[in-house]
């Protein structure tokens, strides 16, 4: 689903409520284990491991959707 008030996402510590909304919209917990989760992803598979570059939303949402395995770790809503 995309994101519409940042083009860039952030993964800082005081931006990760928007990684929390990011997986409940996709529908994955918010647990603070699925955060760090993500963050790991973006940043060894889609950033691969070159952290200053910045992503886009949609370019998450596309990852998620050529590569679901790398996001099979992350618990489902409710799990």
């Amino acid at each position: 689903m995309p994101k519409a008030d940042n083009v860039f996402v952030n993964t800082s510590d005081e931006q990760s409520y928007e990684l929390e909304d990011w997986l409940y919209r996709n529908g994955f917990s918010k647990k603070q284990e699925n955060v760090d989760a993500l963050k790991k992803i973006i940043n060894t598979k889609i950033k691969k491991g070159i952290t200053a570059k910045n992503i886009t939303w949609d370019e998450l949402n596309d990852a998620l959707e050529s590569d679901p395995k790398w996001f099979e770790s992350l618990v489902a809503i409710g799990k």
